[in-house]
């Protein structure tokens, strides 16, 4: 098995997981490929990070053995509370500003990630004989709303971390705790639908 990360500093923590069957290695899956030689190709929440998920499936697809598979999960959630309410504010002063000339950084999921029909319809066309495609509800119970905010802290609003300086970006978080609770309500606990598609594919022996 081998792990494929563009972050050093992430590759640095593996070696404790490395042994004679795993290793790991720099690797960006936006243009990563192998010779025809893997049993596997899985993409657990990190094909949402890249453009071009046709071509990409398409390099994953062509590195796989006969009767191969593939198996990928991406979120699903652009349309969510959650996501709809920092893009909004981003677009607002005084962040609008802050972001400079590029304007506000773009949500990964909303750009990148397409619909389930569209995933089945890539994997029939790259040859995969027998395909699962479905959209998954999780049902996360949080203690209350207010930790939805702690809930995307490390993922989703990272992209406005990278932009911002610390205390800009302190008072994003303040204010996008204050206007997600206007469109959520302050309730304890809280109800958090997570959406992702998973799909899975085999290729013919």
């Amino acid at each position: 098995m081998i792990g494929i990360d563009n972050s050093q500093s992430m590759l640095d923590k593996t070696g404790e997981h490395e042994s004679h069957h795993v290793r790991f290695q720099y690797g960006d899956l936006a243009s990563w490929e192998s010779p025809t030689d893997l049993d596997l190709v899985l993409a657990a929440a990190s094909l949402q990070w890249v453009p071009d998920h046709i071509g990409v499936m398409a390099r994953w697809a062509a590195s796989l053995l006969p009767g191969g598979q593939i198996a990928i999960q991406v979120p699903a959630n652009p349309d969510m509370p959650s996501h709809v309410v920092a893009r909004q504010l981003a677009e607002r002063e005084p962040y609008l500003s802050l972001f400079g000339p590029d304007g506000p950084p773009i949500d990964p999921v909303q750009a990148h990630v397409l619909l389930p029909e569209d995933y089945a319809q890539i994997l029939y066309d790259l040859g995969f004989e027998r395909q699962h495609v479905r959209l998954q509800i999780y049902p996360h119970v949080l203690p209350s709303t207010r930790h939805v905010v702690e809930w995307v802290r490390g993922t989703m609003l990272t992209r406005f971390e990278q932009r911002l300086d610390p205390d800009a970006f302190n008072a994003f978080i303040a204010d996008y705790e204050t206007d997600l609770l206007a469109v959520l309500g302050d309730r304890e606990p809280y109800f958090f639908p997570f959406r992702r598609i998973l799909m899975w594919g085999r290729l013919p022996h």
